[in-house]
């Protein structure tokens, strides 16, 4: 067994050794943190807040901070906006609770977790972001309302267009950045955070609704012109085109678009007036310009009518209301002659009555009289009627025929009873004052064949 005397000087051994370590203890946390002191889960024990600061520190020139614009995605550097980190601040803070004295109780503390402290120079963040051209008022570009169109499938659609790039306000974006960064952020989108001016109106917005539907209403009528047998439908574009729609999107019909859209078909589909080409009986290809035959819209009755037709929504099949009518038509070729027609030919004095691409009737006959200047005119016409009997009258002759059969006003084909010939040069010197003379069977025949509306080409 120890003595007494050994025991204490153990005892007063092991007291001196625990208080020595307790005072060196002391000495360094005066400068230093607690052994075992855990720091955003590092122990930084014996560390002096000078050494873990920097430890801890950052490059400003490391930090990017993305703004992400409509158009484009721009990098701020953080040494150019005046980033920096200070710790400093809360590693002192933590120091200053920690006693020197009472180091032991580091066993029992729990670990700090401290957050940044970033700050930024707003007079250098400012002047980067003036630079960048998404900044520039002078480059912004104002937003636009959607857009009402006939989209592939013949439909009436909103749609929208340019969104812009007007910044409502930039100074408050500058904020925005500012205060994104100072909690520790390194990203903006511009548009998420709502600083673009948005169109006054969206595609889902009620009158945007309202005039599409509308639109659709009008654009989708039936409604079908008929040149003839022949249909030719107005557009669901065209029908479109006819609304005028208003900035507030107040949809309305104009009379005025109406009426481009009846000019506009009449430039396409009529033929009055405009050269054809022809195949002679001869087999020679002639272009006939004069006369007074095809087809033309009037333009003032008929945009009327189409209005009307279109602000009472009715599917119709119609005729427009033409000046003048043709016979036949063909969409595709715009041939409005067709295969039933008659042919004079001045030259070699005959005539021909073509239908379905066959002769059916020919005749010598004898035109107007070329010496006196009463030559039949050229051109293409349309038979205006037929009469039998009748009375021809002139300035200076009275002629009763039994056939008559005009096709230029006064001029016409009917039978010559008094001629006891036709064809050949007759007509030089001995010819009509205008008229097609044909021999008496002829006329018949031809009364008998001829329509009204058909064309008749003299050349």
């Amino acid at each position: 067994m120890w003595s007494n005397k050994i025991i204490r000087y153990t005892i007063i051994s092991v007291l001196s050794i625990i208080v020595l370590v307790y005072l060196a203890m002391v000495l360094t946390s005066i400068d230093t943190y607690y052994p075992g002191t855990i720091i955003n889960g590092k122990d930084y024990g014996f560390k002096s807040p000078a050494y873990v600061e920097n430890a801890m520190y950052e490059n400003p020139a490391d930090f990017k901070f993305e703004i992400k614009f409509r158009d484009k995605t721009e990098v701020l550097s953080g040494d150019r906006i005046g980033y920096n980190i200070d710790y400093r601040s809360y590693l002192d803070q933590i120091k200053r609770e920690q006693n020197p004295f009472l180091w032991v109780s580091t066993f029992w503390n729990k670990p700090y977790t401290i957050d940044r402290y970033i700050n930024v120079d707003y007079k250098m963040l400012s002047f980067e972001l003036d630079r960048l051209k998404e900044m520039d008022e002078s480059s912004m570009v104002e937003p636009e309302n959607p857009k009402i169109v006939v989209n592939k499938d013949n439909v009436v659609e909103a749609v929208d267009e340019n969104p812009g790039t007007l910044i409502e306000n930039p100074a408050a974006l500058k904020a925005r950045i500012q205060e994104i960064i100072k909690s520790g952020g390194n990203s903006i989108d511009v548009e998420e955070e709502g600083f673009y001016r948005e169109a006054e109106y969206k595609i889902d917005s009620d009158r945007v609704v309202r005039c599409v539907k509308l639109c659709n209403k009008i654009s989708s009528l039936n409604i079908i012109y008929l040149y003839g047998d022949t249909e030719l439908p107005i557009t669901s574009e065209q029908l479109f085109s006819t609304i005028r729609i208003a900035d507030n999107y107040n949809a309305t019909v104009s009379l005025n678009k109406v009426r481009a859209v009846v000019e506009s078909f009449s430039r396409l589909h009529d033929t009055f007036e405009k050269p054809r080409t022809f195949k002679t009986h001869g087999g020679k290809k002639i272009t006939v310009i004069q006369g007074d035959y095809g087809w033309k819209i009037d333009t003032e009755k008929e945009t009327e009518a189409l209005y009307n037709d279109i602000i009472h929504y009715n599917n119709v099949t119609r005729t427009p209301v033409f000046e003048v009518s043709g016979y036949t038509y063909d969409e595709e070729t715009k041939d409005d002659i067709g295969n039933f027609y008659a042919e004079v030919d001045i030259e070699n004095q005959h005539m021909y009555i073509y239908k379905n691409n066959k002769v059916v009737l020919d005749s010598d006959v004898v035109t107007g009289n070329v010496n006196l200047r009463r030559a039949t005119p050229s051109g293409i016409y349309s038979v205006d009627y037929k009469q039998s009997p009748a009375v021809l009258r002139g300035d200076d002759y009275e002629s009763h025929v039994t056939y008559w059969m005009p096709f230029n006003g006064g001029i016409g084909f009917h039978d010559a009873t008094w001629r006891g010939a036709f064809g050949g040069q007759i007509y030089i010197g001995g010819g009509s004052h205008g008229c097609v003379n044909m021999p008496y069977s002829k006329a018949q025949e031809l009364y008998g064949i001829i329509e009204e509306g058909m064309p008749v080409i003299v050349y």
